[in-house]
């Protein structure tokens, strides 16, 4: 078959001796230069995986949401195969493990057994070391929130504090029912670029904190992963549960978004592979962890002065009262971006994928 007919048919991904019904919805679309076999290396993610068959690796989830029998169908190992072969119905996916290919749908009965882990864990949907650090960093707050929290006095030697495991004196309101809390600093405000109105503001991560002692709206906390000095004035922000999987799949926002960065890399105006970016997007428009998005750059405004406008067009033109003769074209979707932590009206995402480099102002779009 040749790759032009590859490129259209529904496809199916058999995994765990089960398969995929057909994606009517939509048709995926077979790369070009997909392989016939793929072996599984230690180092994989699913992404990297899926964008080697497919060309919008994002669909593959939307198929597996069509078939409520396979709980966990990202499950794949090292050493595990798999083939892209040919039916009466279109191209297939298959899987072989263990030298016992699937497919069909055959459904392998197992005698009553002692379950085994394998050697090798399964691989990860996405390469999460390269934002493990970002989960537990800067944080997104409202101006209120940020202003309302508690505070840094001092610490008991009255200097600047780099040290884990020292004792500082805080203020504020504490809830009763939390005791471990980040220390953040207020930093960057962040303004969405078409209202002006302010989105959040920057919580630079210095450090966490665990309260020892309270009385009132005093308390004695003691202070761990300290990365940078501590000074008095640094606020003490709940910690967040916000986390990624390992063992899940990036999909699609269950709402249209169309949003635009408004920071890279905290500080950075071009930003590529791997940065991350704040959005003015959050939950507050139904984004989530594990959001996919894409990033395309500003609409094209082109003159037509080809067609001919009327004398009254001509006119209010020559004024500078109408720009009808104006035409505008989307700009070109050119990265792909997984939102990892989500506030209320903002957002942080990490680029997967980029064809050019990233810059502020861009737009964050549905892919």
């Amino acid at each position: 078959m040749t790759n032009s007919l590859k490129k259209f048919f529904p496809v199916f991904l058999l995994l765990q001796a089960v398969s995929f019904m057909a994606f009517s919805a939509d048709q995926v679309q077979i790369r070009d230069d997909a392989p016939d076999r793929y072996e599984v290396v230690v180092g994989d993610t699913l992404w990297d995986i899926s964008g080697r068959f497919l060309e919008d690796p994002w669909l593959w989830p939307e198929v597996w949401e069509l078939n409520p029998q396979i709980e966990n169908p990202h499950l794949i190992y090292p050493g595990d195969v798999i083939a892209l072969e040919y039916s009466a119905d279109g191209p297939m996916l298959t899987l072989t493990r263990g030298g016992a290919e699937t497919t069909g749908l055959r459904t392998i009965r197992l005698s009553p057994m002692v379950r085994r882990e394998p050697i090798n864990s399964a691989i990860p949907a996405i390469p999460l070391d390269r934002i493990s650090a970002f989960l537990k960093g800067t944080i997104i707050v409202s101006e209120t929130e940020l202003e309302n929290s508690p505070y840094l006095l001092a610490n008991r030697s009255g200097t600047l504090l780099t040290d884990n495991n020292k004792e500082v004196f805080a203020k504020g309101n504490w809830d009763d029912e939390i005791n471990q809390y980040n220390i953040v600093r207020g930093g960057q405000i962040y303004r969405d670029p078409d209202t002006g109105a302010v989105v959040g503001v920057e919580g630079k991560h210095i450090g966490t904190a665990t309260i020892v002692n309270r009385d009132g709206s005093n308390a004695t906390l003691l202070t761990a992963n300290i990365e940078e000095e501590v000074r008095k004035g640094d606020r003490f922000i709940a910690s967040s549960g916000s986390r990624i999987d390992s063992n899940y799949f990036p999909r699609p926002p269950s709402a249209t978004i169309e949003g635009s960065i408004i920071d890279i890399s905290f500080g950075r105006t071009v930003g590529n592979l791997y940065d991350t970016i704040v959005i003015n997007r959050g939950s507050r428009n139904r984004l989530r962890v594990g959001n996919l998005l894409a990033l395309q750059k500003p609409d094209i405004e082109i003159e037509d002065d080809i067609g001919k406008a009327n004398l009254g067009q001509q006119v209010k033109q020559s004024l500078g009262f109408s720009n009808d003769n104006i035409e505008t074209f989307s700009g070109e979707k050119y990265a792909t971006v997984l939102i990892y932590r989500v506030f209320e009206e903002a957002s942080l995402g990490i680029i997967l994928s980029a064809d050019q480099a990233v810059r502020l102002k861009d737009k964050v779009v549905s892919p």
